[in-house]
């Protein structure tokens, strides 16, 4: 019996009725013959995932965060059914790239995006289902979420970019099989809204029942019992950190080493002439948390040391004054 057939028929027994757990563990036979654990992207070779839009509902929420499936202010916890999402990130040529910012974002199960007034209701101010990780030197990470519920118009579906700094490399999104969502929809926190009616194929984003490499394979993990999601996402990028060079009549800051880091870093910073110099460091709220150089300087490269201290995850902005020129650099502090 085909996978399609199989789900369908496991619906018609009625699967809404079943104690979650138990649905959950008939799904996973049905879903994949597949093995959980690290995703091997030569399964599919390799490519480079195709841009699309990144819809109304983006903000850089500038949370690194693991579970992304509470508000920070007001805790409030948004449930579904737990999928743990393992991503990598390729180049071209198939290598795992390291250091690169996976920044998702999707609806919770009742089809609401966090930040936004919207048909489904007003979550100004909140940032449930948001979140960022970094790329480890596999070029994998990994997030916690709740499976995302649908909204009128689109198919389900789970928005990402991949950065590192201020460049994006990818702005796109992955859907998920038709019988998955469907299987997933008639379980107890899921089955009031029933099935999603727009089908990957009837989407205006993927136009295919399995839109080529904008699927996400998932499968039950009986040890969990949450579901994993296994994605590649193919860029090109370099495989490490950008590092802009300057003319020599020009100051500005290189890139900091390592980028991001847990609690030191060295910035680099260029002088075309000896003179007064001032290096500081700033929040995202345009508070000074650091001042590394001030004074005079000799013409060439200084190294300073950045150490990060009590301070809490998330960028930081670099700013150099000097040669009468402005040069600023983002910084990540990951713990």
């Amino acid at each position: 019996m085909k996978r399609r057939n199989a789900l369908k028929r496991l619906g018609a027994l009625g699967i809404a009725g079943m104690a979650a757990p138990a649905a959950q563990s008939h799904a996973a036979e049905l879903l994949s013959q597949k093995q959980t654990g690290s995703w091997d992207s030569s399964r599919r070779g390799c490519w480079l995932t195709p841009s699309e839009t990144e819809g109304p509902y983006y903000f850089n929420a500038n949370l690194i965060r693991e579970d992304i499936r509470t508000d920070v202010d007001t805790g409030e916890f948004h449930d579904g059914i737990p999928l743990r999402m393992h991503i990598t990130v390729i180049g071209e040529d198939c290598t795992p790239l390291p250091n690169l910012l996976v920044d998702v974002w999707h609806a919770d199960k009742d089809g609401v995006y966090s930040g936004y007034v919207q048909p489904g209701g007003n979550t100004v101010g909140e940032d449930f289902m948001r979140g960022i990780q970094i790329t480890d030197g596999s070029g994998q990470c990994t997030f916690l979420t709740s499976y995302p519920g649908w909204y009128p118009g689109r198919a389900t579906h789970i928005h990402f970019k991949i950065r590192i700094d201020t460049t994006t490399y990818v702005t796109s999104q992955w859907a998920f099989l038709d019988e998955v969502n469907d299987l997933i929809y008639e379980t107890p926190l899921y089955s009031d809204r029933g099935s999603n009616p727009t089908t990957n194929g009837q989407d205006g984003i993927f136009g295919s029942d399995e839109p080529q490499y904008q699927v996400m394979d998932v499968v039950y993990n009986e040890d969990t019992g949450e579901y994993d999601g296994f994605y590649t996402i193919g860029v090109d990028a370099p495989t490490t950190s950008v590092d802009d060079g300057f003319p020599q009549e020009t100051a500005g800051i290189l890139q900091n080493r390592p980028n991001p880091f847990k609690t030191s870093t060295t910035i680099a910073y260029q002088l075309p002439e000896s003179g007064p110099v001032r290096l500081t460091v700033y929040d995202v709220m345009g508070r000074r948390v650091a001042t590394l150089a001030e004074g005079q300087r000799s013409a060439g490269i200084h190294e300073v040391q950045f150490d990060a201290g009590d301070l809490e995850n998330g960028y930081y902005l670099a700013k150099l004054v000097a040669a009468g020129q402005t040069s600023t650099r983002e910084v990540l502090l990951l713990r």
